[in-house]
């Protein structure tokens, strides 16, 4: 049984102070993830744990780039700044204290510009970019192609395929199973038996209908609720979320039979949106959900 894992945004592999600032936030490293995985999900879903293939569909390099090197960003100094004037210096001096006053500033909203603008870019870079499945972008074709690998091992070894998501990778994962798969040929046999929506925005971006298949008639007006994504695409679907996490929201009450559930994980306001992911409590519970989601799977007719 192949276990994929697609990150959230703000993910970047080989970005030095993007990694420094999102320690801030309590980020999981990718090793500690795989091995907790492994460890404990793994030897419940195979008689064979070790040959379980746990792998990570990495789309952080395709996230937001900034055009000018981060210029906007007000704390980042420039190198092609104006040199001052004997006027500017003695207005500086006069204005010491509020320049001391803005240095500081700056040295607080410093680390927040590491990681705040690159958080919200890549949400608009995903949205504005993700494309359709005439011309998917390359988040989505990354993770098309992913899919495809993971797919081909869960076949090889004829067992389900389970892929676990956080944050942002919850909505690109939506899209690819509600409009992606449904409408190119080419991946129609691609199925995820069972998703795990850790930490996700994707019953708030469903409220405001910025899905590909966001439908104006699913709302608390009509009373018709969002159907699941596609039974020939995905099988049981668990979205977890904890009262702390600022940035998970419900699914409950949008779709119609998604498992919605909270899991209080005990950490700070800035590690809570993090902090599941290296919770072994997270991982066990994880497990029972597969179990249990592939049990009735088991009892039931597959139909499309």
């Amino acid at each position: 049984m192949p276990i994929v894992y697609i990150h959230g945004v703000a993910v970047r592999d080989d970005d030095p102070v993007l990694a420094r600032s999102a320690k801030r936030f309590r980020e999981v490293p990718w090793p500690t993830i795989q091995a907790l995985l492994s460890q404990h999900v793994a030897p419940s879903l195979s008689d064979d744990p070790a040959g379980v293939p746990v792998m990570r569909i990495y789309w952080g390099d395709l996230g937001a780039q900034f055009a000018w090197g981060g210029r906007s960003l007000v704390s980042r100094p420039f190198e092609d700044a104006p040199a001052a004037s004997s006027d500017d210096i003695a207005e500086g001096l006069r204005a010491k204290g509020i320049r001391n006053i803005q240095a500081t500033v700056s040295a607080l909203r410093r680390p927040l510009e590491d990681f705040v603008p690159v958080f919200l870019g890549d949400v608009l870079t995903y949205v504005a970019r993700r494309g359709t499945a005439d011309a998917p972008g390359p988040i989505p074709q990354r993770v098309l192609a992913g899919l495809e690998t993971a797919a081909f091992a869960a076949r090889t070894r004829d067992e389900p395929l389970v892929v676990v998501t956080h944050s942002m990778g919850g909505q690109v994962l939506y899209d690819v199973l509600t409009h992606f798969l449904p409408r190119m040929p080419q991946h129609r046999h691609i199925r995820v038996d069972f998703w795990c929506a850790t930490a996700s925005q994707v019953g708030f971006f469903e409220e405001l209908g910025l899905f590909l298949e966001s439908n104006p008639n699913h709302s608390e007006g009509t009373g018709v609720r969002t159907p699941l994504p596609p039974l020939a695409h995905l099988g049981g679907w668990w979205n977890v979320w904890d009262h702390a996490d600022l940035l998970s929201f419900r699914a409950d009450g949008i779709f119609d039979g998604v498992d919605d559930a909270a899991f209080f994980t005990g950490g700070t306001l800035a590690s809570e949106h993090n902090r599941y992911l290296a919770s072994v409590a997270f991982h066990q519970m994880l497990a029972a959900k597969i179990r249990g989601s592939l049990d009735v799977e088991r009892r039931l007719p597959r139909s499309t």
